[in-house]
């Protein structure tokens, strides 16, 4: 088995009912009776095999089935009460849940904001993905992580752009020394800090870690930074939902090129921004030299 195939294993859940044999197929370094044993004891949280991170593991869970009563409020004896008026059955489920970490995925050996806790069947879940596809771990040695949305604003729900992908990316130093450095444009030294870069959302909670994220917004159209309510590249509007802080910095070229492996299409071309970035750099430099 390949970290590929795994990742398509895990998305096929949420899976109802579950059968033995589903939740060992999410347990590869197990047998069916200790997977049906793992999430039927104690929490139902399992251990599971890292996809990207050494020293790390994905957390399956398992939960019961459970009957919600369906309540109204209504008057009994002039008493406003909720009356039970019927009930719906949710049958037992497996679940997607999160990533966690031991302190060793780290290269520094630190803590960055983790609760190390311990959960079933862990070692066995990291000796799995290191015999099977050890080539693809890696270990944390980023500083930072960003969540950039690519929003269209030419596309609008409810007059807000929709979202079209979530680029996450990990840095080799603080966001804030990219953004705030005046030695370059900041999507130059975006692409001198990018160490790792998914569309992949269980892949991002790996690289992630115990560690807050920064949240940018970037054109899906043109690439430019999106402001409150327009786009500061192709310039199209849109209500402001409360969301973004907004900001001047293009998508990089690294990020650009990424997302076109991926599928994306810009219909403005992203180098326009970029180019317009530069220029204004150069004319800052200009004015206090």
């Amino acid at each position: 088995m390949k970290s590929q195939e795994y990742r398509s294993l895990l998305g096929q859940l949420p899976i109802k009912s579950p059968t033995p044999q589903d939740m060992a197929m999410l347990c590869p370094h197990l047998t069916v009776e200790e997977a049906v044993q793992a999430f039927m004891t104690n929490s139902g949280y399992v251990a599971c095999p890292p996809l990207r991170i050494r020293n790390g593991f994905q957390i399956v869970s398992y939960h019961k089935e459970w009957v919600e009563e369906i309540k109204v409020w209504g008057v009994i004896d002039d008493k406003e009460t909720q009356i039970v008026t019927g009930t719906k059955n949710h049958p037992a489920q497996l679940d997607w849940s999160y990533a966690s970490r031991t302190r060793e995925s780290y290269a520094d050996g630190n803590s960055h904001g983790d609760v190390f806790l311990f959960y079933s069947h862990m070692d066995r879940a990291m000796r799995f993905a290191e015999d099977n596809w050890g080539d693809e771990l890696i270990l944390d040695d980023w500083d930072s992580v960003v969540k950039f949305y690519i929003q269209d604003p030419t596309d609008l729900v409810k007059d807000y752009p929709r979202t079209k992908a979530v680029l996450y990316v990990t840095l080799n130093r603080d966001l804030n020394e990219v953004s705030n450095n005046p030695s370059k444009p900041a999507s130059e030294l975006f692409d001198e800090s990018i160490l790792q870069m998914t569309l992949d959302h269980i892949i991002w909670h790996e690289l992630k870690g115990g560690r807050g994220d920064f949240t940018e917004f970037n054109c899906a159209h043109c690439g430019a930074g999106l402001s409150l309510s327009s786009c500061n590249g192709c310039g199209h509007w849109f209500h402001d939902d409360q969301f973004r802080c907004g900001w001047n910095t293009p998508l990089s070229r690294k990020m650009i090129s990424f997302l076109r492996d991926n599928g994306h299409e810009f219909k403005v071309n992203p180098e326009i921004a970029l180019t317009k970035e530069r220029q204004n750099w150069e004319r800052r430099n200009q004015q206090e030299y």
